[in-house]
């Protein structure tokens, strides 16, 4: 499927012009259409250009004044902002031409050939594209499976973007090296992560420290803190609750805090800290099942030379080390100096070859889901602001996390509204959380008039910390805030701004909604979390939702289980099939639109009668039938006839989702999508409430389209008449017998559409099935 992706993609490519050397940019969300794509570029020789999806249209443009991309591959869901490149949509169907063979594509014969450009910075100042080779990508990625091997048996879960070197070597090249299967996780919250862990077989996780801390700390919040010797006493429990598969950990990024990495280790699980750079493919050491130190980065990759300069400067030289930036030849022999890479981190190595990093030098932070923030970048921003004469952005450690905070040269009453405008302009990930107004002339400055950072970064860290609030009741919403930011409780008050005053950045942002909405029972988007939302703009608004969107009841997972499923046909036969034939002369036809489908479907049907699900069950074909699941709606199965649940969901294999206009839908549609991934089919019924008007169908609900587009699988439209004659709606004992017809549509594909189009694409096929 990859490959056939991929190759359908190419010609598309083909048909564009693209050919060897010329630029595509690459900007999309983490799916197996984006490896896909990045195959597809490089099956026509060019060069891939991956971009943050997240990024700002200002950001898009300027990285691409410097790359000048022949074309643009995007997700349906991304604008590119530049009307001058052309563009096409990863996730639309791309079939393979059979007058093109894979023989007629352009492939770089030779390992020196570039394969991708990585611009590390620029976003807003100068662009720095780092130039990799096909040739600098395999041999890293040798190296890499040396150290850390993997078998087809294995699983790969990460949390890291695909845009991201790290993300690339660990996240698919490893995974199609070894024929291992990768799950990518679109949030990387605790509630996510710890489902995902339950719900694949997940051998390897791939995270940077700051979210391996915040998955510890969630779980001692609910534990208790547990001592060392008690964690290790309960470690098979412990673990078996995280997950049943989970051997290994990747690490990188970032220094790994060592309580952290202790911590999960005394809980049985392999924790691998590696080191390294865009620049050098990345990776440049780990450390190993056999060989590991806490607190080291392990020890070099096979072919790659590491040394230290006379000041303490890591050093690298290998086939691993990047061809160049990008058209920029007066800073690429800034930093390849006789062949070796200079890296701007100091470290040491030890006497058996491990290596140890003490800190970047050009104070690169590492933002919250794994991307690179250079300071600099921030710094542009805020000196565009009128009244701010000059900033300083450093990464500060603040509860255990690394903030990003910005001092500024400014009036005291316009630091807020700076950095507010700053952050307009930049992405979620480079947001400024913390800020302060610095209380001198000027900062401290070396001879040429560069800001010096390490005076500036210790004469923040002496900056007293925040007085604790005079008064005011502490509520579970604070406790709540307290908890996930690492923060006193008793400096929150219900003045405090949550995002600047609380450092939360947008990690924390996504962990804050997950959290609400399972201690709660409200969902709140993380794009109300506003830079200016306060503590009490925020309960308010917790307690708005609370009235509008109850909690959704416990997903019936054991009507999955193999006996379930060896059960279900018998009580099937016994309970429905013997009546069903004496009130029903049932029709079927339109089973040859499902005759090419291969794996999971969503079938849509109308609804005009409790035994809608009953003949549905009966008219889906047999291979689809044994794998089905039944969406049921919440307000009428689980609210209505709460005795009946067991039944349908032992009978019929159903689940509750929201239909109501005050009910929360994102439970549901995770449900669903779990079902799919896992290999069932699913019928739902779009209208949301039993049909009991004269109109063959009720408009169909919004969250149908929703479904429908990110599902990501064919959608079958289902037509069942006559079941309304037998079994009016809201009745339960029959009024007599008759005929009953289902029609199967022909499988829809909703690829790049809008949520409305695809929800009135749904409507009108079951209309005209119904005609």
């Amino acid at each position: 499927m990859l490959g056939e992706r991929a190759e359908g993609l190419a010609q598309a490519l083909a048909a564009k012009g693209v050919g060897p050397s010329d630029r595509v940019a690459l900007c999309a969300e983490n799916s197996p259409h984006w490896v896909a794509a990045f195959f597809a570029i490089l099956a026509r020789g060019a060069v891939v250009v991956p971009l943050n999806p997240k990024s700002s249209p200002d950001q898009i443009i300027r990285i691409g004044k410097s790359a000048e991309p022949k074309l643009a591959l995007l997700s349906s869901s991304i604008v590119w902002p530049d009307e001058t490149v052309p563009c096409l949509a990863i996730d639309s169907p791309y079939p393979v031409s059979e007058t093109a063979t894979t023989r007629e594509r352009a492939f770089l014969q030779q390992s020196g050939g570039l394969a991708e450009i990585i611009y590390t910075s620029g976003t807003t100042g100068d662009p720095k594209g780092v130039m990799l080779s096909h040739g600098n990508l395999l041999a890293d990625l040798d190296a890499v499976m040396k150290a850390v091997p993997l078998t087809p048996d294995d699983h790969i879960l990460t949390l890291l973007p695909l845009f991201h070197a790290y993300g690339q070597m660990t996240s698919f090249l490893c995974s199609l090296h070894s024929g291992c299967s990768v799950t990518y996780l679109a949030t990387p919250t605790t509630r996510a992560i710890r489902e995902a862990l339950v719900h694949t077989p997940a051998t390897h996780m791939v995270v940077v420290p700051e979210v391996l801390k915040t998955i510890m700390d969630r779980f001692e919040s609910q534990l208790g803190r547990m001592p060392g010797f008690l964690r290790h006493a309960l470690r098979d429990r412990i673990r078996a609750r995280i997950s049943k598969t989970l051997r290994t950990i990747v690490c990188g990024g970032a220094p790994l805090d060592p309580t952290i990495e202790e911590k999960w280790w005394s809980l049985g699980f392999e924790v691998l800290q590696g080191y390294g750079l865009t620049e050098t493919s990345p990776v440049i050491s780990t450390n190993t099942s056999t060989a590991r130190r806490t607190r080291s980065v392990g020890k070099p990759l096979a072919g790659a030379e590491v040394k230290l300069a006379q000041d303490g400067e890591i050093l690298v030289r290998g086939p691993i080390v990047m061809q160049g930036y990008y058209r920029d030849p007066q800073r690429t022999e800034a930093v390849i100096v006789d062949g070796w890479l200079k890296t701007e981190d100091a470290g040491r190595i030890d006497d058996d070859g491990f290596l140890y990093v003490f800190g970047r030098k050009k104070y690169m932070i590492l933002g919250p889901s794994g991307e690179n923030v250079f300071p600099e970048d921030l710094e542009a921003e805020l000196n565009r602001v009128p009244g701010v004469v000059d900033s300083a952005v450093v990464g500060l450690s603040r509860n255990g996390r690394t903030v990003i905070h910005a001092a500024l040269l400014c009036e005291p009453d316009r630091a807020a509204a700076a950095v507010a405008e700053a952050n307009r302009h930049l992405a979620p990930h480079q947001q400024i959380t913390s800020w302060s107004v610095w209380p001198e002339p000027d900062f401290p400055r070396s001879a040429t008039r560069k800001v010096k950072k390490e005076d500036v970064i210790e004469r923040l860290k002496r900056e007293p910390a925040r007085r604790p609030s005079q008064g005011g009741r502490i509520t579970p919403l604070k406790r709540l805030l307290a908890e996930v930011t690492q923060t006193p409780v008793d400096t929150i008050d219900d003045s405090t701004r949550i995002v600047s005053e609380l450092s939360l950045d947008s990690l924390l942002r996504i962990e804050l909604v997950s959290r609400i909405e399972d201690e709660f029972g409200v969902y709140i988007e993380e794009m109300q979390i506003t830079p200016e939302l306060t503590v009490a703009d925020l309960d308010a608004l917790v307690q708005r939702q609370k009235g509008r969107m109850p909690k959704l009841g416990h997903y019936p997972r054991w009507s999955n289980a193999a006996w379930a499923c060896r059960l279900r046909p018998i009580a099937q036969r016994v309970l429905f099939d013997w009546w069903l034939s004496m009130l029903c002369r049932l029709h079927i036809s339109g089973t040859e639109n499902l005759a090419s489908l291969q794996g999971p479907v969503l079938f849509m049907a109308n609804h005009r009668s409790f035994l809608d699900s009953v003949i549905a069950t009966k008219a889906i074909p047999e291979g689809f039938r044994s794998r089905l699941g039944i969406a049921a709606g919440t307000e009428v199965l689980y609210g209505k006839y709460p005795w009946f649940a067991p039944l349908a969901e032992l009978t019929f294999n159903a689940f509750p989702f929201p239909t109501g206009a005050r009910e929360n839908i994102r439970p549901g549609l995770d449900y669903v999508g779990r079902m799919l991934d896992d290999g069932w089919n699913v019928l739902i019924f779009p209208e949301g409430q039993l049909n009991r008007s004269d109109q063959p169908v009720q408009p169909f609900k919004g969250g149908t389209g929703v479904v429908a587009v990110e599902m990501g699988v064919p959608v079958v439209p289902l037509a069942i008449q006559g079941t309304e004659n037998i079994l009016p709606p809201d009745t339960h004992i029959p009024r007599g017998r008759g005929p009953v017809t289902v029609r199967f549509g022909p499988p829809l594909s909703f690829a790049g559409t809008g949520y409305a189009e695809a929800t009135a694409r749904v409507e009108s096929c079951i209309r005209r099935l119904l005609e």
